[in-house]
């Protein structure tokens, strides 16, 4: 008999959590799985996952770790709790081996494969507030939290050790470290980065540093034009890149710092790019400089496709960079080390080139997506064994 699982989704917009389920997803199909996902909340990524072959569905259900306030936090809690019943229905009717509830945020299909008697996996993706992070719990009910997660999982996986630490603390140990990965057609970019910057009709001639990833505030945009100015007086013509949506509040926030420290003319905002591959080899150079990252996608998606990656040493980014060997790191809100990290990889295309094949060859061994799908293979395969 075919081996049947349900991979609870909760997002289905283009951020990380979706990409990293589809990998999962398609690894589990070609070593003989029948897939189905659930959704949270409609986007594209449900579409993406149908034209993969997985059989898609919809239960809503919201996030539990949302609220610092001590009812409101209840109150999501109880929700959920009464929202799993969608979820079990699901459950019970498909009768999957395994649950695989691909966020934290969650708690309705852990709650549904709990009740159901369906062994399950949770993956952890997100951190606390106190990190820089974006879940939210009243202190005093942590300890409850780190208890729910620990006891109601057959499974517990994480793609950093930063993950693991901070929802779990003393119980870290219990999980699973699996990295992220950057799917194969960022390690099979061949394009020049003239013809990737012509794709994307961004100037061929001029140097080019990128900011790749979503547009929230998490991401330290402000953070990394205020170390700007500096290397304009060094570079004249460099430009620079931005991609990814956000709310239509911080974008023009954002937008209008760019302007006000007359950045506005060298700045492009690309909105969603599609073709990340193509964006990564256009750039001279990538720069992520979050306050906070559970992981760092798009440090490794760089990494894979060969350009070399200034970034902030928060969360999971310590364990993907190695400082000096596979990237540079700075500290968070150091606008004198962000600028100095930028001008050096700019000013030294020798130290370009051999950061990026560095970084190149690491990620081909610990953050390839083949190595990803066999990792959470074993995870999958081994619950089944024992159950």
């Amino acid at each position: 008999m075919t081996p049947r699982l349900l991979l609870v989704q909760h997002s289905a917009g283009r951020d990380g959590s979706a990409f990293s389920g589809l990998l999962l997803a398609d690894g589990l199909r070609e070593a003989g799985w029948d897939v189905h996902v659930v959704f949270g909340h409609r986007g594209p990524m449900a579409a993406v996952y149908g034209e993969h072959g997985h059989t898609t569905h919809m239960a809503p259900h919201k996030n539990w770790l949302r609220r610092d306030h001590l009812l409101r936090f209840l109150k999501d809690g109880l929700i959920e709790y009464r929202g799993a019943r969608a979820l079990r229905r699901i459950v019970e009717e498909l009768r999957p081996d395994v649950v695989y509830v691909n966020s934290v945020v969650s708690l309705a299909g852990a709650l549904a494969a709990r009740r159901a008697g369906v062994p399950f996996v949770w993956h952890l993706r997100e951190l606390f507030a106190d990190v820089g992070g974006e879940m939210h719990a009243p202190e005093v009910l942590k300890p409850l939290v780190r208890r729910v997660i620990v006891r109601l999982a057959d499974r517990l996986v994480a793609p950093s050790r930063a993950i693991a630490e901070n929802l779990l603390g003393p119980r870290a140990d219990c999980v699973t470290v699996a990295p992220n990965a950057a799917d194969a057609r960022f390690f099979e970019e061949t394009r020049t980065p003239a013809e990737a910057r012509r794709s994307l009709g961004l100037p061929e001639a001029e140097l080019l540093v990128g900011v790749p990833g979503t547009m929230r505030p998490v991401k330290g945009h402000a953070f990394f034009f205020d170390a700007v100015p500096p290397l304009v007086e060094a570079f004249p013509s460099l430009c620079l890149a931005v991609t990814g949506g956000g709310s239509e509040a911080y974008v023009h926030e954002i937008k209008a710092r760019v302007q006000s420290l007359g950045l506005s003319d060298r700045t492009r905002f690309l909105g969603s790019v599609t073709d990340m591959p193509a964006f990564y080899r256009a750039c001279d150079v990538v720069c992520v400089s979050s306050r906070s990252e559970s992981f760092g996608r798009t440090v490794i998606e760089a990494m894979a496709v060969g350009t070399p990656v200034v970034a902030t040493a928060v969360g999971g980014i310590r364990e993907i960079v190695r400082h000096e060997e596979t990237g540079l790191l700075v500290p968070y809100g150091d606008h004198a080390a962000l600028t100095e990290a930028i001008h050096q990889m700019l000013l030294r295309p020798e130290l370009r080139e051999k950061v990026a094949r560095a970084a190149r060859e690491d990620a081909r061994g610990r953050f390839h997506e083949r190595t990803y799908r066999q990792r959470l293979l074993e995870v999958v395969e081994s619950l089944v064994r024992e159950s």
